[in-house]
Parts: C-alpha cells; sequence; structure tokens
C-alpha cells in the first residue's frame, strides 16, 4: 500500500492548510457577491441611464466570480475527499489501477487520485 511510504501527516497538515486557504477564498468571493447586491438593492431603480458596456461588464465581473466560487467549490470538494483518504489509509493510492502514485505527483498535487499513467489514459493522452 502506498501510505508506507508517505508521510502521511505531513500531507494531512498540508491539505488542512490548503482547505483553509480555499475557505478563506469562498468567503472573500462571497462578499464581494454581498457587497454587489448591496449596491444593487440601493441603486437607482431604472438601469436607463446605464451604458450596455457598463451593463455588459457588471455581468462579466459576475459570470467570472461565480465561476471562481464553482472552481473553488470543486477543489475544496478535492481537497476533502483527499483528507477522507488520509484517515482511512488509502491515501496515495490511484483510484483506477490501485497502484501507488508517484512521490512526485503527490507532493506537486497533496489531493491527486490518479497516478500518471491512468490520468494520461483518462486524458486520451
Amino acid at each position: 500500500m502506498a501510505t508506507a511510504k508517505i508521510n502521511t501527516e505531513k500531507f494531512r497538515k498540508r491539505l488542512l492548510a490548503e482547505r483553509e486557504r480555499i475557505e478563506q477564498q469562498m468567503r472573500r468571493v462571497e462578499s464581494t457577491d454581498e457587497a454587489d447586491s448591496q449596491e444593487d438593492a440601493v441603486g437607482e431603480l431604472s438601469h436607463y441611464d446605464d451604458h450596455m458596456a457598463d451593463a455588459a461588464t457588471e455581468t462579466f465581473e459576475r459570470e467570472k466570480d461565480m465561476a471562481i466560487e464553482e472552481s473553488l467549490r470543486l477543489l475544496l470538494e478535492q481537497v476533502n475527499a483527499a483528507l477522507v483518504k488520509v484517515d482511512d489509509g488509502t491515501y496515495g493510492q490511484c483510484d483506477r489501477c490501485h497502484k501507488p502514485i508517484a512521490p512526485g505527483r503527490i507532493e506537486a498535487l497533496p489531493y491527486a487520485t490518479l497516478c500518471i499513467e491512468c490520468a494520461e489514459r483518462l486524458e486520451g493522452r
């Protein structure tokens, strides 16, 4: 099993720190969304005077924030799944072939779920 070669406590600490960093970013994005909503609530009743470019910029920024929030949510799920694997003793093991994930890959991407070979096969390389 891969866990004998991997210092799981080291990676638990890294994953916990990563989870905290992601949660802070999510709070920042959410607070930005709330501030924008408050501006809308006290803003003009009519957007008649708004220039189309201003409205497009506003729409783009909201969509960008939503995409960032979704990416952060998915990343948080991956980190939490890796923490579960640390707890159940399967951390560092490929989800597809069940072989150990290379230590360098785990070092670079502590929430990796696939070994290099399986990841490349999945991507069609």
